[in-house]
């Protein structure tokens, strides 16, 4: 028994350790290496560090499909100084997740997830207790609602009501999933991890359709806290980081979604 518990706590510690321990920068130089994938007959670019194959979590080398985004991934390695902050790697994170896929996700369980926020978005209740809240969410969440309908063709709509929750038909989730499952692989990693962030698929679609920016974003997002903070006040620092981290997240998530379902080409002029 005493073996077993000191088993369990030497993992612990080895694993708090790990977290907390920073690894520091290995390599000098961040380059990238293009070739035709054998099975595909695709190009697929790789990164290499002091021309060494940067590989995924999972062992795989790294194979990526977009050059803009092999760019923004190298400049992720490029820009690390003395330690690597891996969990600032947003992009890289996105990459290695898509690729070694540990959640063994397909796009049927992707798209369901997604889905699933639609039912209970928060954009989708609007408060009447508060009528400074509501205000701000028919001037804030309403556009989001309409860009939404206008681009798919639904009627999704707010409820005011906890007993009123018959927000979108199944028509309606039914061109909602199609236009999710529209998205190749990689791009609905990109799509999950932008709903999730926010918390919102309808917030998290309008930012990816380039109906808004992401500081816009990130005020629907934060819509319910920043008024309160308005009437009770807030940690400014604590709310400042707090934001950051989300902006952070949410832009990196459009940028992958943008970058795997787009192709690029270039020419000399």
């Amino acid at each position: 028994m005493s073996s077993s518990l000191g088993l369990i706590a030497r993992r612990f510690v080895s694993n708090q350790a790990s977290a907390l321990t920073k690894p520091k920068k290995f390599y000098k130089e961040v380059t990238l290496a293009s070739e035709v994938d054998e099975k595909t007959g695709n190009q697929i670019h790789k990164v290499l560090l002091d021309h060494h194959v940067l590989k995924t979590q999972g062992g795989q080398v790294l194979k990526l499909d977009s050059y803009p985004l092999a760019l923004a991934i190298a400049q992720e390695w490029s820009s690390q100084d003395e330690f690597l902050q891996l969990g600032q790697m947003r992009l890289t994170g996105l990459a290695f997740t898509s690729q070694d896929n540990p959640l063994e996700q397909s796009a049927d369980t992707i798209s369901q997830k997604i889905l699933d926020y639609v039912d209970g978005d928060t954009v989708l209740f609007f408060n009447t207790e508060s009528s400074k809240l509501h205000r701000y969410q028919e001037e804030n969440w309403a556009p989001l609602i309409k860009n939404l309908n206008s681009d798919l063709g639904i009627q999704v709509r707010p409820s005011e009501s906890i007993l009123d929750c018959d927000v979108a038909s199944e028509t309606d989730k039914d061109k909602i999933d199609r236009w999710v499952r529209q998205h190749n692989f990689p791009a609905l990693v990109g799509l999950q991890y932008a709903t999730e962030s926010v918390k919102s698929f309808i917030i998290a679609y309008n930012a990816i359709r380039h109906h808004i920016d992401p500081e816009t974003t990130i005020d629907a997002a934060t819509l319910e806290q920043r008024t309160q903070a308005e009437t009770w006040g807030s940690v400014e620092w604590a709310h400042g980081l707090e934001r950051e981290e989300l902006l952070s997240r949410l832009s990196a998530a459009c940028l992958f979604v943008y970058f795997n379902s787009n192709n690029f080409t270039s020419k000399t002029v």
